[in-house]
């Protein structure tokens, strides 16, 4: 049906007359019609024929010229117009239109379209420019924004997003949407949800909010991503961080004087106590005191190490010669060792010491002597390292990275967030996951292989 009515439409405009040819008739008979009167006129009162002949001819070449004049000036001033117009369209606004007449309908029809250009131009430098604000905006947040059609092709992302999901910064409908949003397309407009993602370069708890919009008649999604975890994370080690100032702030200043106290009593005992049996149990409760609250001043320093980690001192160092240190360490215990020799920008020291706190672990999960496996590999732009044991496997993985929790029975809970912190003040993290295909488990390590 609708094929039919455009035919029908292009076969009227077919039989359509122009305009101007139309205008060029209309001269050609008001100049025709009196021209063949006075003719008549003079043939009728008898002037002679070579009178008439020459009034004839030049009757001929007026109506020309007028039929002439009138075709190319209404052509000409309708050409302007559509030339004008046409650029408009086209989306050029530098066109204005020559107005040659004082007055009159096409006088005030050239100046509405000068007036419309005018407008059009100015809207569209308005329309640039806030278009320039928003995409400096969304640029420079740090929040993902990603945007996709029906077709699961992505149509905008920002660099936050793009270093998020590893995309290279090409033509963004040649980029179909990650599996890891898929979920994302079930999402009603509007709708905001927390989870637990991990992508090529990072994992945590995000916050993800779904919009939708209308372009050229197509509904696009809209998905904003925030990665809560590490603000959640920030302030929890803020917190743990002061209250471990506090505490052992007192808590020092109790226990030192208590284990000088406790050896000057020791000392005093020693030389005024006469009844053996007493002396010998006044001693042992003394000493009792005093281990205890060495002990538990080691304990509350501990806890200190963690609140005082440094930035990271960053150098270049071949992570196979540092893997090659550790394992001298730990000589009862066989490590294998897979990769190559790899130059990376990290803190050496503060990376040497969360391999050997996780292979510490890793040696200690197992009841009896079994090979760990140390391995290294990268992948883009990221240096994976993984730990892999053949221990009991992970008991508890909510609290793995829980302050001061630990199962071991001399434990002080601040291993594994030790090593989180490195890991995560050096941009990367850090997972442990028991392992699918047998008993143990498995430490993932995700560096960034930047040597700036």
């Amino acid at each position: 049906m609708i094929d039919t009515n455009q035919q029908k439409t292009t076969l009227d405009s077919r039989k359509q007359v122009p305009i101007e040819r139309k205008l060029a008739l209309i001269a050609l008979l008001a100049n025709l019609i009196p021209s063949l009167l006075l003719l008549i006129t003079l043939w009728w009162f008898d002037v002679s024929f070579y009178a008439i002949g020459i009034i004839g001819i030049f009757l001929i070449f007026l109506t020309l010229y007028t039929v002439t004049t009138v075709w190319r000036q209404s052509q000409y001033q309708f050409r302007s117009l559509h030339n004008l117009l046409d650029s408009i369209v086209h989306g050029d606004y530098s066109f204005r239109g020559v107005n040659t007449h004082s007055a009159g309908a096409f006088s005030e029809l050239v100046s509405t379209i000068n007036a419309l250009a005018k407008t059009l131009h100015r809207q569209r430098l308005l329309s640039e420019e806030s278009h320039l604000l928003v995409k400096k905006v969304v640029d420079q947040i740090d929040v993902a924004i990603i945007a996709w059609d029906q077709n699961q092709l992505i149509q905008l992302t920002n660099p936050a997003a793009r270093q998020l999901l590893g995309l290279q910064e090409v033509q963004s409908s040649e980029q179909i949407m990650p599996e890891v949003l898929a979920f994302a397309n079930s999402m009603n407009a509007g709708e905001t949800l927390v989870k637990d993602l991990q992508f090529p370069d990072s994992r945590g708890r995000h916050r993800l909010h779904l919009e939708r919009f209308i372009t050229d008649g197509n509904t696009h999604n809209l998905l904003f991503l925030t990665n809560v975890s590490s603000i959640l994370r920030l302030e929890e080690r803020k917190a743990w961080r002061n209250l471990v100032r506090v505490l052992s702030h007192e808590i020092n200043n109790s226990l030192t004087p208590l284990k000088s106290f406790s050896e000057s009593l020791k000392s005093q005992i020693e030389r005024r106590e006469t009844d053996t049996v007493l002396k010998q149990e006044l001693l042992t409760g003394v000493t009792i005191i005093g281990s205890r609250a060495e002990s538990l001043a080691n304990f509350v320093q501990s806890y200190q190490k963690i609140a005082r980690i440094p930035e990271p001192t960053k150098t270049i160092v071949d992570f196979q010669v540092l893997a090659t240190g550790i394992t001298k360490l730990f000589p009862s215990n066989p490590i294998r060792l897979v990769g190559r020799s790899l130059m990376i920008s990290i803190d050496g020291a503060q990376i040497e010491q969360v391999l050997i706190n996780l292979i510490k672990n890793a040696v200690e999960a197992s009841e009896e002597v079994k090979p760990i496996e140390l391995s290294w590999i990268k992948e883009g732009a990221r240096l994976f390292v993984s730990i892999v044991d053949n221990g009991l496997g992970i008991q508890s993985p909510d609290n793995l990275f829980t302050p001061y929790y630990t199962t071991k029975p001399s434990g002080s809970g601040v291993g594994l967030v030790f090593c989180q912190h490195i890991i995560e003040s050096h941009d990367g993290f850090l997972s442990i996951a028991n392992r699918v295909s047998a008993t143990g488990c498995e430490v993932t390590i995700s560096l960034p292989m930047d040597n700036n």
